[in-house]
């Protein structure tokens, strides 16, 4: 069964290229909207890690150490300023 469902995403993509190759979608502009866009949203999935890795009760009593909160606020807070930099400079 987990044998379909990956050859059917497989087949699916395989055939959303080939709809955008024929619809004119340069390949080097998609990549690199999508890397914007990658960028735009880490730091809002990082603040999910960080939230669910300081939770004890999602965590089973055993969150995160603060030095890892702290890295990964800290990176936060370096891709939120690098995603407004983006916009304003």
């Amino acid at each position: 069964m987990a044998a379909r469902a990956f050859y059917g995403v497989v087949i699916l993509s395989t055939l959303v290229g080939v709809g955008l190759d024929f619809a004119g979608v340069n390949p080097v502009k998609a990549l690199y909207w999508t890397a914007i866009i990658n960028g735009l949203l880490a730091p809002f999935l990082l603040v999910g890690v960080w939230l669910v890795a300081s939770d004890r009760k999602i965590m089973q009593n055993q969150p995160s150490s603060h030095l890892s909160l702290v890295s990964v606020g800290l990176t936060t807070l370096l891709m939120f300023a690098a995603a407004i930099g983006r916009f304003v400079f």
